[in-house]
C-alpha cells in the first residue's frame, strides 16, 4: 500500500506541487500567527514534536516534488538545506516581526532535525523506488 501511495505521488507532480504550496502556506500562517490568537491548549506542551513533524513533512513533500521532476539529479544536501533554511528563516522572522513571537534556537534545531530525518527517508525512497524497474515504470507515464 505504501508502494502504491509513493508511486502515485511521484506520477502526479501537480498533486505534490499543490500539497507543497498548501503545506508552505499553513506553516507560515501558524508560525506567524500571534500567540494570543491561537488560544491555550495542551497541544502546546508538544511544541518541539510539532516543529519536528511540520518540517519533516514539508521537507518530505519538497523532496518528492524534486523527485517528480524528470531528468533532474537529486541533490539530497540541497533538499536538506532548503528545508533547514525554511525553518531557520521562520524563527528569525518570529524574532524580528512585531507579532508577539520570539525566536527559539531549540525550535530551529528541531526544524533541522525534522528536515534531516525527511532526507534520510527520501534517500531510502530513492533507493527503493527510483532505481531500476520502478524508474522505468515512472518514465512511461
Amino acid at each position: 500500500m505504501i508502494d502504491r501511495a509513493i508511486l502515485y505521488c511521484l506520477k502526479n507532480r501537480q498533486l505534490i506541487k499543490i500539497l507543497l504550496i498548501i503545506a508552505t502556506l499553513v506553516t507560515l500562517f501558524f508560525t506567524m500567527l500571534p500567540p494570543e490568537r491561537m488560544g491555550s491548549s495542551q497541544l502546546y506542551s508538544y511544541d518541539k514534536l510539532g516543529h519536528f513533524l511540520i518540517f519533516f513533512g514539508w521537507t518530505l513533500l519538497f523532496g518528492l516534488f524534486m523527485f517528480s521532476k524528470k531528468q533532474t539529479e537529486i541533490k539530497f544536501i540541497l533538499i536538506f538545506l532548503i528545508g533547514s533554511l525554511f525553518g531557520i528563516s521562520i524563527e528569525i522572522l518570529q524574532g524580528i516581526l512585531p507579532i508577539g513571537r520570539t525566536m527559539d534556537m531549540y525550535d530551529a534545531v528541531t526544524d533541522i532535525l525534522g528536515s534531516f530525518v525527511a532526507v534520510v527517508i527520501l534517500f531510502l525512497i530513492k533507493r527503493r523506488y527510483l532505481s531500476g524497474e520502478m524508474e522505468k515504470e515512472l518514465k512511461k507515464i
